[in-house]
């Protein structure tokens, strides 16, 4: 079945205005456009494509089960076609929507993307944080292009592409002055309260089959966080003990403002790489980011550039 021919962009962007903004009244302030006549476009398109894609909901309105899918589709849709006219263009690169996790954020991927848009000037690029499960959703949703990050769970992969980087191990943190700084790891995690990533965070688990394995079972957790300005902040003022990537304090470890214990498990390491949805062609600008990002990943132990430059 085909699309009714008379949907136009128009009653694309409004819907995904509304979906997003979660009511009418939203959505037709952030487009600049009187409120009747976005209620009209919205009653015209669920007209022409049969089915109801919102419902009320409180003071505003939310997606039905057919308005996601929708919307998706959508999403998507003004994404090929937003790319298909650079293309045909032949246009600057345009813009670029990143979903970067915090142990990319500080450290590797401004180190790539300095470089990037001094040689691609006319490039722009959109940074979104988050978890990776918020990440993953605007992902879906097609509100970023790319979540750079470590690899997610095979089960949040249906959809989605991952292109390794490299891998990245976990680390134990604390200030250099720590009192059990000279001690084992076990010893320590049982004598120090703990700085933990948040249930949500997708290396908590990796953290837990450890402290599992060295039979630390009830740990004293008093903060659940990834973020490294308030944590460095704990970590000055207390005896605590961070579990992190390493990717989030590299500069502090190699600055010896922070310090790592050995830990024995190389279950801790995890690939990081570029996450973005499968069977979809990516945009000229994109293209050029991903082969950035590739080109400065450093390569596995034991492999040459050139054995990694030809896979």
């Amino acid at each position: 079945m085909t699309i009714h021919p008379g949907v136009k962009l128009r009653h694309l962007r409004i819907f995904l205005a509304i979906a997003e903004a979660g009511s009418i009244s939203a959505a037709a302030r952030a487009l600049g456009i009187a409120q009747p006549s976005v209620s009209k476009a919205l009653a015209d398109l669920e007209a022409m494509v049969g089915a109801r894609l919102l419902e009320r909901a409180g003071r505003g309105v939310a997606l039905t089960t057919r308005g996601d899918t929708f919307r998706r589709h959508a999403a998507q849709a003004l994404k090929s076609l937003d790319a298909g006219s650079e293309a045909v263009r032949g246009a600057a690169p345009g813009r670029v929507s990143v979903g970067v996790l915090p142990t990319v954020a500080g450290g590797f991927f401004p180190d790539v993307a300095l470089p990037f848009l001094k040689q691609h000037p006319d490039m722009r690029l959109s940074i979104t944080t988050g978890s990776h499960l918020h990440l993953l959703g605007e992902l879906r949703a097609g509100r970023i292009d790319m979540m750079l990050g470590r690899m997610p769970d095979t089960a949040e992969m249906p959809g989605l592409r991952f292109h390794w980087l490299y891998d990245e191990e976990i680390v134990l943190v604390a200030r250099p002055d720590h009192p059990l700084r000279e001690r084992p790891a076990e010893e320590a995690l049982r004598r120090a309260p703990l700085i933990l990533p948040p249930e949500s965070a997708i290396i908590r688990r990796a953290v837990e089959d450890y402290l599992t394995a060295i039979h630390v079972t009830q740990p004293e957790v008093s903060v659940q966080t990834v973020s490294l300005a308030p944590a460095l902040r704990f970590l000055e003022g207390s005896e605590m003990l961070w579990f992190i990537s390493r990717g989030v304090v590299e500069r502090e470890l190699q600055r010896r403002t922070l310090v790592s214990w050995p830990l024995d498990a190389p279950f801790l390491a995890g690939a990081v790489g570029m996450t973005t949805r499968a069977n979809e062609r990516h945009s000229p600008g994109l293209r050029l980011l991903h082969d950035a990002l590739s080109a400065a990943a450093p390569p596995r132990p034991g492999q040459a550039v050139s054995d990694r430059e030809a896979r």
